[in-house]
């Protein structure tokens, strides 16, 4: 079983300025945006960057209300915050824009990384549920609750979700494991991506192949 969710403070978070985030308005099928964390005056509000033109162009405008979602490396966690000003500098050379957000009551929160985590160098191949696109991936690290994976193209944006595919064991007891997860963290280093991803549907008996596979690592 996943960790499930608790409300927590936006300081147990501890959040670090430059820390990619997710926000999408509260409307159904509204498009995801990329953000950056800025900084925050505690009880008063938070400040953030959008990411990329398209993030710039048609992101946060004052008085509209988001759900901001990220992962700190140790909590995956989201919360809801009403824009209370939009600063846009697209006129200049180079496009410039951020928002001031409301300071939220509470967060939700799950604490994933106290879960057994071991390096790997597994192949695998991802998929992305809404592209359908599918490209050859590395695991750096594993556990029962997600991975590291490298890979030479995008896997999405925070919050996208993708279909993962792997093999784990010796040759001659090779165990196959099929999870949908949901992009956590990205980074572009100068060996491509690296994306942390959480399982989010997973069955049982892999999950538990996959902590078996982790605790004989360890040992």
């Amino acid at each position: 079983m996943a960790p499930e969710f608790n409300q927590v403070s936006l300081k147990t978070l501890k959040l670090r300025p430059g820390m990619f985030l997710q926000t999408q308005r509260m409307e159904k099928n509204s498009p995801n945006y990329e953000a950056q964390f800025l900084g925050v005056i505690d009880e008063k509000c938070l400040m953030v960057v959008p990411v990329g033109t398209f993030s710039i162009k048609t992101g946060m405008k004052a008085g509209e209300t988001f759900i901001i979602r990220g992962f700190t490396g140790q909590y995956d966690f989201y919360f809801t915050s009403r824009v209370i000003q939009a600063f846009d500098f697209t006129f200049r050379e180079p496009a410039f824009a951020y928002a001031v957000l409301s300071f939220p009551d509470s967060v939700e929160a799950r604490k994933v990384r106290n879960s057994i985590r071991i390096r790997t160098s597994l192949p695998a191949s991802v998929t992305g549920v809404a592209s359908k696109a599918t490209q050859p991936v590395t695991l750096l690290d594993l556990s029962a609750d997600g991975s590291l994976i490298r890979s030479d193209e995008s896997l999405g944006s925070i919050g996208d979700m993708i279909s993962l595919e792997f093999s784990m064991g010796p040759d001659e007891q090779l165990s196959y494991v099929v999870a949908v997860a949901r992009v956590c963290h990205v980074h572009i280093g100068d060996e491509g991506y690296l994306t942390g991803v959480l399982f989010e549907n997973i069955s049982t008996a892999d999950r538990l192949m996959i902590r078996e596979f982790v605790v004989a690592g360890v040992e």
